[in-house]
């Protein structure tokens, strides 16, 4: 249950939700955020709720809307894009990924 629930979390980040959220996440440059680290440290607050979004709300509503579904509706362009994501996240910023997955399964209890 875990794992699956990890893995909608990354699903979050790098594909999207029912709807236009699909083609937003789809096409949100997740590598730009992760080879910035203020840029990344200001997203990963925001979807922690640590601080506010800002100009990153629609990012975080989206990533949320995909971790309640486990990406029921991912596309296999989208599970390609949640693989690559979920690997960067969990090998290069494990620390706020095991935080994200944390808050995750605190919410879904």
């Amino acid at each position: 249950m875990k794992l699956l629930v990890v893995l909608s979390v990354v699903v979050a980040l790098a594909v999207a939700a029912p709807s236009g959220d699909h083609d937003y996440l789809l096409a949100y440059d997740f590598d730009a955020v992760f080879a910035n680290d203020e840029k990344r440290k200001v997203v990963m607050d925001c979807l922690l709720d640590k601080a506010p979004c800002g100009e990153y709300e629609k990012l975080k509503e989206s990533v949320m809307k995909v971790a309640q579904t486990q990406c029921a509706d991912c596309t296999p362009e989208q599970k390609a894009k949640y693989d690559s994501v979920m690997k960067t996240f969990h090998d290069k910023f494990e620390p706020e990924y095991n935080e994200f997955v944390h808050k995750m399964t605190t919410k879904k209890q």
